[in-house]
């Protein structure tokens, strides 16, 4: 489809028109140019006919024509003119220049003709531009390409893009043509959507304003076709943009805001198919005025939406008009505009905030907030940070900021504004406020805390203690009063605590303490009484028969190494004292048959149940642990710690034990049973400290041995 290019974009004449003064003599200075690619050169003169003008040019050996007055060929950089003018020349002369840019694609051999042929050179690349959205400028950043028109009737066939957007600004070439619009889908089928001709003016054929779009399926092609049979070899040259981005058609809400009293940007986009909207946002405030210039001619297929994004999180309704002042709740602003027909569209945004609330600290010349203060106490800590705030901290009593002009407007419409004040001292502040102009109420209010904004204490502006937190002021419209308001709000350090001096009055608590100490102690004496036996036995060495008899276990060693028979193995076994874990090692080593092996071990010995850990390979860091339970275990759990060197892990358990990391399942034991566990940690350890642990009549218990297992 052709449409016409919106009067918003000022057109960047593919002519690069580079003005020249008439010289008094025949000696001009040389100039340069960059062109690259197919390029034309031409004289133009502002007086018609360019007589007593001539044009040289050098820098380029591939010279396709050249008859004084203009130059064709092929450019790679920088090309060197010179105007020659003679003593009768009338005026002054320029030169327009038809040329490709630098990096960009160029016809480098003849393109074919047809659509949908692609040949590797006649893809238009597309260009990473802000589109749809707010952007530095209204005018789009086009390229320019140039090509050939080999003889008369020559045709050249460009891919200008898939599944998105095209638009060709302008075609200007030095012989006729005709350009059409094809597309063409994936199952084959093709169709030409728009055809035009060039128009003649100043020496040259023009025309502007195509916009094309291709789906997800499709492809679009520009034909151009020269149109005289007998022409020599022409150049013409595009300026276009190709791109495969298109802009929201609905926004997200957003929470920006104004940090600044004025606002005003250009919005630029293209429709990428009848019916496509795009949206974005330009952040605002409460109180503001705004104002949508569009600059595009369809008013009648353009359509243009205002709403408000709202401190509770809300999205308003569609605004009436263009202009107007924005709700007091307004944070910021999403702009839609949509088309029923393919196109361009431009607007420019200006938004300017009228409300003086919030001027920020006294003799500052700036403000801390942008438009008007909110008229309610925030939900949350999240929330908070759409309110102006008063930051107030101190250092050593010095407070950095003590003193607040504090400057706004209220009427009917706004009657109440709220503003924030952030205490940040540990000891808490002093606040008061003094009325500096207009009748509003003032209200300084002391908040619950970040997470609950509720009140707990206020005054009408007198003097209050605010702790450390986040607390609040509010200005209220007074009856009859409307208009601004003014409040000088001034913190100083809280009046200092009298601890009041110290005196020693322990003497007088002596006989309190002499009766709680011995009353405390009497218990512990009496147990102490009672158990007597038993702690002289531990003392003394009375539970040495409850160790393990490693002398028996080096026993049943000796017989293994000496090669002894079965039944003298049995009859050893027989030999070794009682049974528990004694006995569970014993056979343990003749079952393994672990006859060259160390001897290492610790072991203890407890009412709940008897355990011992033995390394029976130092080199392969191979261990074994036993238990004896004396008691019905449930849950049973082996820790392994190594106080020193790397640490290590348990690499392999023999059986089906479960284990993680540093820990073995044991699981339930009932009284009298033993457990025998072959063990394999990685690295080897310095040191291995063992804990067993579980739960024995429902309370929790555990067995450590006072003593770790060195590895030597």
């Amino acid at each position: 489809m052709q449409s016409t290019r919106p009067g918003i974009y000022f057109v960047v004449s593919i002519l690069c028109i580079l003005p020249l003064s008439a010289a008094q003599d025949n000696d001009s200075s040389l100039l340069e140019i960059e062109a690259f690619g197919p390029t034309y050169v031409a004289i133009e003169c502002e007086d018609g006919p360019c007589s007593g003008f001539s044009l040289e040019i050098s820098g380029s050996d591939q010279v396709v024509f050249e008859d004084g007055l203009s130059w064709s060929g092929n450019a790679s950089g920088r090309l060197t003119y010179n105007i020659q003018e003679e003593s009768d020349a009338m005026g002054s002369a320029s030169i327009i220049t038809l040329t490709s840019e630098d990096g960009f694609i160029h016809e480098h051999m003849d393109v074919n003709g047809s659509s949908g042929v692609y040949d590797g050179g006649n893809s238009i690349p597309s260009s990473e531009v802000c589109m749809d959205d707010l952007c530095e400028s209204l005018v789009f950043p086009t390229k320019r390409m140039s090509g050939w028109f080999d003889s008369g009737g020559d045709s050249d066939a460009w891919l200008l893009v898939s599944g998105g957007i095209a638009l060709v600004e302008s075609i200007v070439s030095e012989a006729p043509f005709l350009v059409e619009i094809w597309k063409e889908k994936t199952d084959g089928s093709k169709e030409m959507t728009s055809r035009g001709s060039s128009v003649s003016s100043g020496g040259l054929h023009m025309h502007a304003g195509i916009t094309v779009s291709a789906s997800s399926d499709e492809d679009a092609w520009m034909v151009l076709s020269a149109t005289e049979q007998d022409r020599r070899n022409s150049v013409y040259a595009v300026e276009l943009l190709v791109s495969d981005e298109d802009g929201a058609g609905v926004s997200h809400y957003t929470n920006q805001r104004m940090t600044a009293n004025s606002f005003s940007s250009y919005a630029r986009g293209l429709f990428h198919f009848p019916g496509d909207f795009d949206s974005f946002i330009v952040p605002a405030a409460g109180g503001v005025e705004f104002e949508i210039y569009p600059f595009t001619d369809n008013n009648d297929s353009e359509s243009i939406e205002i709403r408000e994004h709202l401190l509770d999180g809300s999205i308003s309704e569609k605004m009436e008009h263009l202009s107007g002042v924005t709700s007091h709740d307004t944070i910021s602003l999403e702009i839609r505009i949509g088309s029923s027909v393919e196109g361009a569209w431009g607007i420019q945004v200006m938004l300017e905030s009228k409300s003086s609330d919030f001027s920020g600290s006294a003799g500052l010349d700036k403000h801390g907030f942008v438009g008007d203060a909110p008229n309610r106490l925030p939900h949350d800590s999240e929330e908070s940070s759409m309110w102006p705030m008063w930051t107030v901290a101190s250092d050593q009593g010095a407070y950095s900021s003590s003193m607040l002009r504090l400057q706004g407007d209220v009427s009917d419409q706004d009657p109440i504004d709220i503003y924030l004040v952030s205490i940040e001292s540990d000891n808490g502040t002093m606040i008061r406020s003094d009325p500096e102009m207009g009748g509003a109420n003032i209200q300084i209010q002391e908040l619950r805390g970040e997470s609950d904004y509720s009140i707990m204490n206020s005054t009408n502006g007198s003097q209050m203690l605010l702790p450390k937190g986040v607390h609040a002021i509010r200005v209220e419209q007074g009856s009859g009063q409307v208009g601004a308001y003014s409040f000088i709000i001034s913190v100083n350090s809280p009046p200092k605590e009298d601890l009041g001096s110290y005196v020693d009055l322990s003497s007088e608590a002596r006989p309190y303490y002499i009766f709680a100490g011995v009353f405390l102690l009497t218990p512990a004496f009496l147990v102490m009484l009672m158990m007597r036996k038993e702690i002289l036995y531990r003392i003394f060495g009375g539970n040495e028969g409850h160790t393990i008899n490693q002398q028996k276990i080096d026993s049943i060693r000796s017989k293994l190494e000496m090669g002894m028979s079965d039944d003298d193995l049995e009859a050893a076994l027989e030999s070794v004292e009682g049974s528990g874990l004694v006995s569970a090692r014993a056979g343990f080593i003749v079952e393994k048959g672990l006859v060259n092996r160390e001897v290492a071990s610790v072991s203890t010995s407890t009412p709940l149940g008897d355990i011992g850990l033995w390394i029976d390979d130092s080199e392969k860091g191979a261990i074994s642990f036993g238990m004896a339970s004396n008691a019905v275990w449930k849950m049973a759990c082996l820790r392994l710690s190594f106080p020193h060197g790397p640490r290590s892990e348990i690499s392999e358990v023999e059986g089906e034990w479960k284990f993680h990391g540093d820990e073995i399942l044991v699981g339930d034991l009932q009284v009298g049973e033993c457990v025998m566990i072959s063990i394999r940690v990685a690295p080897v350890p310095e040191m291995i400290e063992i804990e067993v642990t579980g739960r024995v009549k429902g309370e929790p218990v555990a067995i450590v041995p006072r003593k770790a297992l060195r590895w030597d």
